[in-house]
């Protein structure tokens, strides 16, 4: 079983408030068991961007054809995903620089319960393959258990792998009615690199989580967004460190800069 932490309490994690919670309540839920019927560890991934005042109404839109998962009473997760790199970054270079095979190495800690997960996440001519082991909250280096998880299934040596950033966000899960498909929502983004940290506290990072590609699914319709390549990996890295090379995503800080400059409704411009 996966080792527990303590898990954050209410005065730790904000809940979510407001419009949001009001229609997450509306939505009809599923429990872990039921989503485990759509894992979908190897897929085809897609993205899109949008102001996080922009959540709601996209989950009413999507209530009619998805579930939400609601656990332990709560219907958004808080995750903490910790990334392990090597000194030079080879993870982060690889995705810059557009390799067809690349891999990220990262714990997953559920601070709703305290639950880690070791995760290897590869991305094999654009489908992306995820395996994962129960494990402990990350140290200074992957535990030998994982390490060896990680020579198996990957062929990586552990042993050159380091700390390279800290995320903590909030996601709703959303699982099509058929279980054919995921879709994730991400807010409150918090990036923690070297000391240095980073919010992106007004973007939303929409997930589609897909067989195939299918950009008729009900999620992209009625997203109605363009889906566009974005790693929180490398976009948090590279703001949290902005002499790090980051020429192929300048597209991606403008759109976020965009969004950042967006007006919550009712605010004056």
């Amino acid at each position: 079983m996966p080792t527990r932490t303590t898990p954050r309490t209410s005065e730790q994690v904000a809940p979510t408030a407001g419009p949001l919670a009001t229609t997450l309540a509306s939505l009809d839920p599923v429990d872990l068991p039921e989503l485990d019927r759509a894992q979908l560890h190897d897929r085809v991934e897609s993205k899109v961007l949008f102001h996080v005042s922009a959540v709601p109404g996209a989950l009413s839109l999507l209530a009619a054809d998805y579930l939400v998962l609601e656990h332990d009473g709560m219907r958004s997760q808080h995750y903490r995903t910790s990334y392990f790199d090597s000194s030079r970054l080879r993870s982060y270079h690889e995705h810059h620089n557009q390799k067809r095979r690349r891999f990220k190495v990262r714990y997953r800690t559920y601070l709703n319960s305290g639950i880690t997960f070791f995760e290897i996440k590869r991305n094999v001519d654009g489908r992306t393959v995820k395996e994962r082991i129960p494990s402990s909250p990350p140290g200074a280096r992957v535990w030998p258990g994982d390490a060896a998880f990680l020579a198996e299934r990957a062929g990586i040596h552990a042993g050159s792998l380091e700390p390279s950033l800290s995320v903590e966000y909030r996601r709703i899960l959303l699982v099509a009615r058929d279980y054919s498909e995921r879709v994730t929502i991400d807010i409150g983004l918090h990036f923690t690199a070297r000391g240095a940290t980073h919010r992106m506290s007004q973007v939303a990072i929409g997930e589609f989580k897909q067989p195939s590609f299918d950009r008729h699914s009900p999620a992209m319709t009625a997203l109605g967004r363009r889906p566009v390549k974005f790693s929180k990996y490398c976009m948090g890295l590279a703001s949290c460190r902005p002499s790090l090379r980051h020429n192929r995503f300048k597209k991606n800080f403008l759109r976020l800069r965009k969004l950042t400059a967006q007006s919550e409704p009712g605010e004056s411009r």
